[in-house]
């Protein structure tokens, strides 16, 4: 237990000093793209980014999500994430540029959730903001049947369910699959409205 923790500690290290030698801030053009209640998924640095990359081989590289939150011209994400890189853990809201700025370069996805009216966005945040104010801790064993704590994907199905009463992490199978990023790719539920992977062969 003792040598996972020291490497653990070490290659999350690594990995910080890769994530300041680069920034990754969008440009003007895309961020005016975005609404309130979208959706903005990464790909972020780190042992637990990495593991859930490798597992579940999709076809973006993704680890990590949230709900974009826009207040006249600023952006803002509500997320969870552990503490790995952060000051705090769980359920928080961070500044738009500095979320983008800590997952890997030309990483980015953005999808905004079709089945809906635009004036009804605003449900999105406001379930978003009900959790904010919960300050539920980060969910390490991902178990979606614990809601004392929370990993990234599971705020965002509890937000839909709460807004819409629609699980959109429902499967073919009729099953809700919380283990996988590609829910946000079904062109049934969610158009993709910025993908910077495409930019970037790595991500190809």
């Amino acid at each position: 237990m003792l040598g996972f923790w020291i490497f653990r500690t070490v290659y999350n290290r690594i990995e910080k000093k890769k994530e300041e030698r680069i920034s990754y801030i969008l440009p003007g053009s895309e961020k005016a793209l975005i609404h309130n209640g979208d959706i903005i998924l990464r790909y972020g640095h780190g042992l637990v980014s990495d593991y859930i990359v490798n597992k579940l081989d999709e076809p973006y590289t993704i680890s990590h999500c949230g709900i974009i939150r826009k207040l006249g011209n600023k952006l803002e994400v509500i997320h969870s994430e552990s503490s790995s890189f952060l000051s705090e853990e769980g359920i928080q809201v961070q500044d738009f540029d500095s979320f983008t700025d800590a997952g890997h370069k030309n990483s980015v996805i953005v999808v905004r959730y079709n089945c809906c009216k635009p004036e009804e966005y605003i449900k999105i945040t406001k379930a978003a903001q009900y959790y904010l104010e919960k300050e539920i801790a980060f969910d390490y064993g991902f178990n979606p049947d614990d809601t004392t704590s929370m990993f990234c994907s599971e705020i965002i199905w509890h937000v839909f369910k709460d807004a819409f009463h629609r699980d959109v992490f429902l499967n073919d199978k009729n099953e809700t699959d919380f283990n996988q990023f590609k829910n946000f790719y079904n062109s049934s539920r969610f158009n993709i409205i910025i993908n910077d992977q495409l930019k970037d062969s790595d991500f190809k």
